[in-house]
């Protein structure tokens, strides 16, 4: 069966600086500067339809140059964009440390969830980034939009960025409880601000948040990721390949393409352990091969050429 993907997310233009030195105020000093497509939403759409999923962006986008072409770059990865109206397009810049990591700074623009209804038709399986679930303008109505799927709908929440901010964790715990998520991707920082401590292990944060789904998968770089549902435990060690990480950005989003793809194939829900542990390592060789590329979307081996 072919399984028709939705993202709901973020589509922005990427500016990513790579310093070659530390910063001197008030002074100058050599980078390296890339621009290109990014977003999580749309990155994990991009990284669906390169693994021959059938995708759906829904995002803000304008029709300004920024716009313009981040629709031609998704146009060419075989991404359906459902454009929602917005005054002008995400755009982010993400600053790196000698060491890949990133910092980011963004001009994020809302995600309107009366204008994505129409759009969220047709789904087998709705995947959505924590950002809009997070935003205290629209994060509610987005909610209880996503909660009113149809039962055979599956629902999938990751990242965010959530902070450490007692107040908005609660706020987004309220609005993961309307919307009734079978699945939430975390990353291990995500999860310690959602529990209110960090754990030792990836595998006791996922065991602590199983209130917020069936499954819960928490990743933990370059410790592996784990998974807790129900009884079921997995904890699988990240993958190594040749070369150095040169850009952690979008290297989640991969990981989430590669496990969502292989769950969509699990022939019930919570999925095996076996159906998990083997979507678990996908989704890690692709997070892998991802943060040894630079650029949230570039091309990795084994991906489907451009259109």
């Amino acid at each position: 069966m072919v399984t028709e993907f939705v993202v709901l997310g973020d589509l922005s233009l990427d500016i990513v600086v790579a310093q070659s030195e530390p910063r001197r105020e008030g002074s100058d000093v050599p980078a390296t500067i890339r621009i290109g497509p990014g977003g999580q939403g749309a990155n994990v759409a991009v990284r669906l339809a390169r693994q021959g999923a059938t995708a759906r962006l829904v995002a803000p986008c304008s029709d300004d140059p920024a716009g313009r072409l981040l629709r031609e770059a998704l146009e060419a990865d075989r991404v359906t964009l459902a454009g929602l109206p917005t005054r002008r397009s995400t755009v982010v810049l993400a600053m790196l440390d000698d060491q890949g990591e990133r910092t980011m700074v963004s001009d994020r623009q809302t995600l309107d969830p009366s204008a994505a209804i129409g759009a969220i038709e047709g789904a087998d399986w709705l995947h959505c980034s924590g950002y809009p679930l997070l935003d205290d303008r629209t994060g509610g109505e987005l909610a209880t939009m996503l909660g009113s799927r149809a039962p055979s709908v599956r629902l999938s929440v990751a990242g965010g960025s959530v902070p450490p901010d007692p107040a908005r964790v609660s706020r987004l715990r309220s609005r993961l409880a309307a919307a009734r998520p079978d699945l939430i991707l975390l990353s291990e920082g995500e999860a310690g601000a959602i529990i209110g401590r960090p754990s030792a292990r990836a595998l006791a944060a996922a065991v602590d948040l199983q209130e917020l789904a069936p499954l819960v998968i928490v990743t933990a770089g370059a410790n592996g990721s784990a998974a807790a549902a129900g009884e079921v435990r997995v904890e699988i060690a990240a993958q190594d390949f040749p070369g150095p990480m040169l850009d952690a950005t979008g290297s989640g989003d991969a990981y989430v393409a590669g496990l969502l793809v292989e769950l969509a194939d699990a022939d019930h829900w919570p999925p095996a352990e076996p159906d998990l542990r083997r979507a678990m390592a996908t989704g890690s060789r692709l997070g892998a091969l991802a943060a040894r590329a630079v650029g949230a979307q570039a091309r990795l081996d084994g991906e489907r050429p451009p259109a």
